[in-house]
């Protein structure tokens, strides 16, 4: 049992009827909140869940002993006299708990069975529960005050904590939100007709639990629905993107060595066909393996025809050479698609960012446009989306790893 999420509020301070030894005693706050806390632990909602008190209640008869009870927190930092919380239990006046003749005990009394957890009895209680949020959990909002704030209303019988886990901290953190249950439905219809509530100078939002449930229902499936638009949209793109990519033109290699360069696989396809235009080499110098991709269609075929066994020199290697066709093509041509949607979202969100620095570029608005004079020369080689293969000072290709994926590439 948690003992800090879940709390019946206090009871009503009271004389019980037909006591006539305590017919002039009143019921104290620390007894009031002795009774709360007890008649929480043997309540309806309680022992619906907690297997600890189900355990204890199964061993003799219901009988719970007090030295258990006084291990939980709550009860224990009321109160650790027996006798005390003996004398307050017997002062209540709903008969929920009975008292052993030794005093040592209590148990839910006999006449007062635990109702079956069916789904109608779910419903009725869900019937008689509002929703409350606007607790502020920042400011360490505590079930104590909860009780006191709630203990004016008429008769609310359960309290619910509404938690979270906090990944960062790793605790269940309180939500502002609690769900109150009353005894009577019409006594939760009372409570939700008063008006607007406030809380430490905070307006509460009040409203039954099902119709909480419900707007959640609502809000779950339009997130969902917005979530199912974005990928469509996303799809949609990408398979635009797919559409203008030329088919027959990828080519897998297998057998580079670790010296080879993209530089030095371009020398070698164009030694055999000058006429092939490159869209992107993808391809990591010290790697294996890598993929061509050629500007037009069926370009993949046409350097194969040149090919003997599928075999092609780069360097000292012998390189072999696979066409990529159906699934393969599809999937790697899919891929390309992709990043270079991503590309595109990624340039467009570095341009909102880059507003406020207008001004700074104009100051060197000769640069700029030696900048653009040279994008455009290297967007000759390419599709206009990929970048081009980098040269050190010596016009020989770097050695510095290129990215794994042409997003990573384009950033270069």
């Amino acid at each position: 049992m948690t003992e800090t999420d879940v709390q019946a509020p206090a009871v009503e301070e009271t004389k019980p009827e037909g006591n006539e030894e305590n017919a002039t005693a009143t019921v104290s706050t620390t007894e009031a909140a002795i009774i709360r806390q007890l008649e929480y632990y043997f309540g309806d909602a309680n022992l619906a869940k907690d297997k600890f008190m189900k355990d204890q209640i199964a061993k003799d008869e219901g009988w719970v002993p007090l030295d258990v009870l006084l291990t939980f927190k709550r009860l224990k930092s009321l109160s650790e006299d027996k006798k005390v919380i003996v004398d307050a239990i017997a002062k209540s006046d709903e008969g929920l708990v009975e008292v052993s003749e030794d005093r040592e005990k209590l148990r839910r009394h006999p006449e007062r069975p635990l109702p079956e957890m069916n789904e109608e009895r779910r419903q009725e209680i869900y019937a008689r529960t509002v929703y409350v949020k606007g607790f502020a959990p920042q400011n360490g909002t505590t079930m104590s005050e909860l009780v006191e704030f709630f203990e004016p209303f008429t008769k609310v019988t359960n309290i619910v904590m509404r938690k979270y886990h906090d990944k960062p901290t790793k605790k269940y953190l309180f939500k502002g939100s609690v769900f109150v249950t009353f005894a009577e439905k019409e006594q939760c219809e009372k409570f939700l007709a008063q008006g607007p509530l406030k809380y430490k100078g905070k307006e509460l939002i009040c409203k039954m639990q099902n119709d909480y449930y419900e707007a959640k229902k609502v809000e779950i499936k339009e997130r969902a629905e917005k979530i199912e638009e974005r990928k469509r949209k996303k799809e949609e793109g990408n398979n635009a993107l797919l559409a203008q990519l030329p088919t027959g033109a990828c080519v897998f290699m297998e057998g580079l060595g670790k010296e080879t360069t993209r530089e030095s696989i371009k020398e070698a396809i164009r030694a055999l066909d000058e006429t092939l235009e490159f869209a992107y080499i993808d391809y990591q110098k010290g790697d294996a393996s890598g993929y061509v991709r050629f500007n037009k269609q069926d370009a993949g075929k046409q350097l194969l025809e040149k090919l003997t066994d599928k075999k092609l020199k780069i360097d000292d290697a012998e390189v072999t050479a696979e066409l990529l066709v159906d699934e393969k093509e599809t999937e790697y041509l899919k891929k390309i698609a992709e990043e270079q949607a991503k590309r595109k979202v990624n340039a467009k969100n570095k341009g909102r960012g880059n507003r406020g620095n207008n001004n700074r570029n104009h100051h060197s608005g000769g640069n700029n446009k030696r900048k653009r004079g040279r994008n455009a020369e290297q967007q000759e080689d390419g599709d206009g989306g990929e970048p081009p293969v980098k040269k050190d000072a010596t016009g020989k290709e770097a050695t510095k790893p290129t990215a794994e994926s042409e997003a990573k590439a384009a950033a270069e």
